[in-house]
C-alpha cells in the first residue's frame, strides 16, 4: 500500500479484532539539527565504559562488575554480576560493547594492572560466562556475532586494526589479523555504517602524515578483501578521509546516520571541549569524493558543548538507536541530547485507545491512514 493513498473513509463493524505489532510510525525531523540538551544523570560512582542493550537498556562497567539500567532511560541501575578472571588497571576498562544480537558483550581490558597483559574478554548475556582472548586494543566493535574489530597500537609504532575472531579455540593465540595498518599515530576508535564500511582515525599523530583526529573511511570490499588474505589496508596512503576533528575516539552513528566523535586535541587552541556531530549528508559528501566534512562549517559538523562554563572538557560520546539518545560524558555525569522534533504518529496508548473503542456495540465510521502489511494485521 503506498504512503501516498489518501485517507479513505470506510465502516468497522463491531466485532473486529486489530492486532499490532511493536511497529510504531514515526515522523522524523533532522536531528542533526534538532538535537538539544535534555538533561544529565550520574552513572555509578567510578564507572568505565557503557554500552546500550537491545532494549534500550544501558549496561556499564564498575572496575569488573556490570551494572545494568533497571529500565530504558530510568537513569537507576543495579549490579548484575562480576566479570570472572578480570585483570584491569585502576581506570577501568578499555571499552564495552553489545553484540548485535544483544547476547554478548566485549571487553577490553585496558593492558591490566600490569599495562601490558592485552585482553579481550567475550561474555555471554545473562550469564556472564565467557572466555579471554590475548589481544592488543584500543577501541572495538562487533563486526558481528562472533568478529570484533579492534584498534591497537602504542606512541612509538604505527597503529592498526585487527580483527579477533572469538569462535577461536586458543585464548592465548587466537585468530586475529590485520586488515589495517600504518595509522600514523595512536589508536582512534572504530565503527561500522549501515552499509558496513569500516571507519577509524588518528589518535595522536607521531609518524603521520596524517594529524590527529583524521577519520578515514575503508569500503567494505577493502577491509572484507584484506580480511580474506588480499593486502592489508595502508591507512595514510588509502581510504577516504570523512572529517579531522577531536582525537578521533569514540566515533559512531546515530540512529539517523550522523556520526559522531569526541576527544579533544591539546596540541589546538580550538579542537577540544566538544564532540563533533558530522551531518549524515556531509559523510555521504565526503564518501562520494566531494571532500572531507569541514569543522569549522556548522551546516556540516555540530559542536556539542554541554559544559560552556568549562573550557577544558574531553568528552566521550555514544548513541543509543532504541531510545533516540546521543550521549555527552565527562567522568560520572551523563548529558542527553534528543530530537526535539521526533513526533509519534500514533502513540501505543492511542493503539490501545482504537482496541477499545473497536469493542464498543454498534458500526464506527472512521477515517484511517494507511498501515504497513507487515505491522498491523486486521482479522474479523
Amino acid at each position: 500500500m503506498s504512503v501516498h493513498q489518501e485517507y479513505t473513509s470506510r465502516s468497522v463493524v463491531f466485532g473486529f479484532t486489530v492486532f499490532c505489532a511493536a511497529v510504531v510510525p514515526q515522523v522524523r525531523g533532522d536531528a542533526f539539527s534538532a538535537y538539544q540538551h535534555t538533561g544529565s544523570f550520574l552513572l555509578p560512582a567510578g564507572s568505565g565504559p557503557f554500552d546500550p542493550l537491545s532494549d534500550g537498556r544501558l549496561l556499564v562497567l564498575v572496575g569488573s562488575d556490570v551494572y545494568i539500567e533497571t529500565a530504558p532511560s530510568s537513569q537507576s541501575f543495579t549490579l548484575h554480576g562480576t566479570l570472572a578472571g578480570a585483570d584491569f588497571p585502576s581506570f577501568g576498562a578499555a571499552f564495552v560493547r553489545v553484540s548485535p544480537n544483544g547476547m554478548k558483550i566485549a571487553v577490553g581490558n585496558n593492558g591490566g594492572a600490569s599495562f601490558s597483559n592485552y585482553q579481550v574478554g567475550v561474555f555471554d548475556l545473562p550469564a556472564l560466562s565467557g572466555t579471554w582472548f590475548t589481544a592488543g586494543h584500543f577501541d572495538g566493535e562487533w563486526i558481528d556475532n562472533t568478529l570484533v574489530a579492534l584498534t591497537a597500537g602504542d606512541f612509538s609504532n604505527p597503529s592498526i586494526v585487527t580483527v579477533l575472531d572469538t569462535s577461536s579455540p586458543n585464548p592465548l593465540a587466537p585468530i586475529n589479523p590485520t586488515i589495517v595498518d600504518n595509522i600514523g599515530g595512536a589508536s582512534g576508535g572504530i565503527a561500522f555504517d549501515a552499509a558496513a564500511n569500516l571507519y577509524s582515525g588518528n589518535g595522536f599523530t607521531t609518524s603521520g602524515p596524517s594529524g590527529t583526529g583524521a577519520i578515514k573511511m575503508f569500503s567494505n570490499a577493502a577491509w572484507t578483501g584484506a580480511l580474506s588474505g588480499g593486502p592489508i589496508i595502508d591507512f595514510e596512503a588509502e581510504g577516504t578521509l570523512i572529517v579531522d576533528v577531536l582525537s578521533a575516539s569514540p566515533i559512531g552513528f546515530d540512529a539517523e546516520g550522523n556520526f559522531f566523535v569526541g576527544g579533544g586535541d591539546f596540541s589546538s587552541s580550538t579542537d577540544l571541549d566538544f564532540v563533533a556531530l558530522v551531518r549524515q549528508s556531509a559523510v555521504a559528501e565526503a564518501i562520494a569524493g566531494m571532500g572531507a566534512a569541514d569543522p569549522n562549517d556548522s551546516a556540516e559538523v555540530r559542536q556539542l558543548d554541554p559544559d560552556s562554563a568549562n573550557d577544558f572538557n574531553f568528552f566521550t560520546t555514544n548513541a543509543n538507536p532504541i531510545t533516540h539518545a546521543l550521549y555527552v560524558r565527562e567522568g560520572d555525569v551523563v548529558h542527553m541530547y534528543h530530537d526535539t522534533a521526533f513526533v509519534p504518529t500514533v502513540s501505543q496508548w492511542g493503539l490501545a485507545n482504537l482496541s477499545l473503542l473497536l469493542t464498543v456495540a454498534g458500526t464506527l465510521l472512521l477515517r484511517r491512514r494507511p498501515i504497513p502489511q507487515t505491522a498491523c494485521e486486521v482479522a474479523r
